[in-house]
C-alpha cells in the first residue's frame, strides 16, 4: 500500500492560508466536501478537533497529521495541504508547519486507517521530503513529488 495510491490534485490543496486550526482544517476538508464525499462535514470536522484536543497532530519536522475516524467518513481519504510559509498548528516542537496529510477513515478500516498513519510518519521523518513537498507549487507537482519519493523510499 502507497500513499500515492489515495492522492488526487483535486485532494491538494497547494496555498493553505495560515489561520488557526478550525480555519486550516476546514481549508483542507474543502475538496471533500464540496465533492460530498463527507456525509456530514460538520461531524468529521469536530472528530478532527477532537483529536487535536488529546494531543496535536503537529508531528513536527514541519508535519502535521490530522486524522479521524468517523461514521461519516464513507471510504478513506487523504487529503495534503502545503503550507509555504508555514503555519501556527500548535505543532509538538513548536516549529511552523508546512505540509499536512490529512487522514480520514470509517470505522470498518480502521487497521488500513493505522497502515495508512505509518505509511506518512515515515515520509515524514525524512526532512528532505518535507523541504521538497514545501517546494512544490501545484497540485501535480505535490503528487509527482511524493510518488517519486516513494519510489525512491519504499
Amino acid at each position: 500500500m502507497t500513499l500515492s495510491e489515495y492522492l488526487a490534485e483535486d485532494r491538494i490543496i497547494p496555498d493553505v492560508k495560515d489561520d488557526d486550526v478550525r480555519g486550516i482544517l476546514r481549508q483542507l476538508l474543502a475538496p471533500v466536501v464540496e465533492a460530498g464525499e463527507v456525509a456530514r462535514p460538520e461531524v468529521v470536522l469536530a472528530a478532527l478537533l477532537a483529536r487535536e484536543k488529546v494531543l496535536s497532530t503537529g508531528v513536527g519536522h514541519g508535519i502535521a497529521i490530522p486524522h479521524a475516524i468517523s461514521t461519516a467518513i464513507p471510504d478513506p481519504q487523504v487529503l495534503v495541504g502545503i503550507c509555504r510559509d508555514g503555519a501556527d498548528y500548535r505543532s509538538m516542537d513548536g516549529e511552523p508547519v508546512h505540509a499536512f496529510f490529512v487522514l480520514l477513515s470509517p470505522p470498518d478500516r480502521a487497521g488500513h486507517h493505522t497502515r495508512l498513519l505509518a505509511r506518512i510518519a515515515r515520509l515524514a521523518r525524512d526532512p528532505s521530503f518535507v523541504e521538497g513537498l514545501r517546494e512544490c507549487d501545484s497540485s501535480t507537482a505535490a503528487i509527482e513529488h511524493i510518488s517519486r519519493y516513494e519510489s525512491t523510499h519504499g
